[in-house]
């Protein structure tokens, strides 16, 4: 019997191991994918203001959207750096429409289509337990998959309001729609159609913030593309996340 247990723990050192290596290169992975985006923006935005013919009000703008993706890629690695060293994401109580407007204004810093239009219809006073860094990089990743969908111009609107004890918010394109091939893997990592260069990790990065906060999001059937996210309003879902953190 003691023979067997020895012979057994070599395994389970390697299934260890395997668990260890499995995260850091997920988190490996997540980090180049976070800063990808922003980094995307500052060379855009860079090569833009090497054009001669710039005027001050474009330049106020991409001088406005380098340092927007400049924050994004500290926030990033802030977050990395707390997590290294053992410690907690902060939540605290935020304005929902404030986390999609700020996330929406970076998206908007990475296209060069002047044909988008974003529209946000978020009920007035809603807050609820974020960890507001986080959070905002799941809408960032939402809504430049949107933008990405519709090269050639279009529409995104985002409703939220309050159904009962949760937010709903709605995020619906007028683009192509998610193509049949990946519907039922959408959430899962490294699924992708159509993205040059894409690592098809947005969405399932995007899903596991939401649910790290208590709540869901799914696909329902629609034209273009249409996601729903669910997240709880009530405080409780503050202490959980605190506790679950530790």
């Amino acid at each position: 019997m003691m023979l067997a247990t020895e012979q057994q723990r070599p395994t389970e050192t390697r299934n260890a191991s395997q668990v260890y290596v499995s995260g850091i290169e997920w988190l490996s992975t997540s980090i180049v994918h976070d800063l990808r985006n922003p980094l995307g923006s500052i060379y855009a935005a860079a090569e833009m203001l090497l054009e001669l013919d710039s005027g001050p009000a474009q330049v106020k703008r991409l001088a406005t959207n380098i340092f927007r993706a400049a924050g994004h890629m500290r926030e990033v690695l802030a977050d990395l750096n707390r997590i290294a060293h053992g410690g907690k994401p902060t939540a605290q109580i935020c304005r929902i429409s404030e986390i999609i407007a700020a996330a929406s204004g970076a998206a908007s810093a990475t296209t060069k289509s002047h044909n988008l239009q974003i529209l946000i219809e978020v009920s007035d006073g809603l807050e609820l337990p974020l960890i507001r860094s986080c959070m905002e990089r799941a809408f960032f990743n939402l809504i430049a998959n949107a933008f990405e969908a519709m090269p050639a111009g279009g529409l995104l609107s985002i409703i939220g309001r309050r159904a009962g004890k949760y937010v709903l918010i709605e995020l619906e394109d007028t683009g192509p729609g998610i193509p049949c091939c990946i519907r039922d893997r959408l959430f899962e990592p490294f699924v992708t159609a159509g993205k040059q260069d894409g690592l098809g990790l947005g969405l399932a990065l995007a899903r596991q913030t939401i649910r790290n906060h208590g709540g869901d999001i799914w696909n329902e059937p629609a034209t273009g593309a249409r996601f729903v996210i669910r997240l709880p309003l009530n405080r409780a879902a503050l202490q959980k996340m605190h506790r679950g953190s530790g």
